[in-house]
């Protein structure tokens, strides 16, 4: 596997509830990288010690949620990166992340927590590695612009995501073939239904 000298992300939207904090706070005490924070009504500070600069993550408090403030960052240790890889992965989270060397550019645009489009950039060279169809109609998108609920909708629509993956999950335990369709079929109209909400 190719090794990076570099993580750079950028445009991040990241939201925690507090277990899920506390569980990224063990994982990172984990792989040896000391942490401290400091919490109060309204905002959250994680101090992350890497080998070369203390990374300072600030969260909004808003009721039982935690949003992540800001949007950028520059991160060169491998372990405290995997780590916040995967809780952008795992929250569903957006991101835009390059990798960079000294002769070697990748860019890989995150939505919900997986790549939609990824792009290698080598000198003048530009080639796109991956990139996710979009099945969102036009009347679609109108919808979503009429509806008013969304900032209500979206968390609930979080629970219906994670409750039809678990099920997607026991069907494919159980070998299910027509519940296994059945899911995956729910969850690609959850996803749209996202998709548009959080646009």
């Amino acid at each position: 596997m190719k090794t990076y000298e570099e993580i750079e992300y950028s445009d991040i939207s990241l939201q925690f509830e507090q277990y899920q904090i506390h569980g990224m706070v063990q994982e990172l005490l984990e792989v040896g990288i000391p942490v401290s924070w400091r919490e109060t009504r309204k905002l959250f500070t994680l101090s992350v010690q890497t080998e070369n600069i203390t990374q300072r993550l600030h969260f909004d408090r808003d009721g039982k949620f935690y949003r992540l403030r800001n949007k950028s960052y520059n991160i060169k240790d491998p372990r405290f990166s995997d780590v916040f890889q995967k809780y952008i992965q795992q929250m569903k989270g957006h991101a835009i992340m390059k990798f960079i060397t000294n002769d070697l550019l990748v860019v890989q645009n995150i939505r919900y927590g997986e790549p939609v489009r990824i792009v290698q950039i080598k000198g003048p060279q530009k080639k796109v590695l991956f990139e996710k169809e979009c099945t969102i109609s036009l009347n679609q998108v109108i919808e979503a612009f009429k509806r008013q609920d969304a900032e209500e909708r979206i968390p609930i629509l979080r629970l219906e995501l994670d409750y039809a993956l678990a099920c997607l999950f026991e069907a494919i335990h159980l070998g299910n073939q027509h519940m296994i369709e059945q899911y995956k079929e729910i969850l690609d109209k959850l996803r749209i239904e996202m998709l548009m909400l959080e646009m």
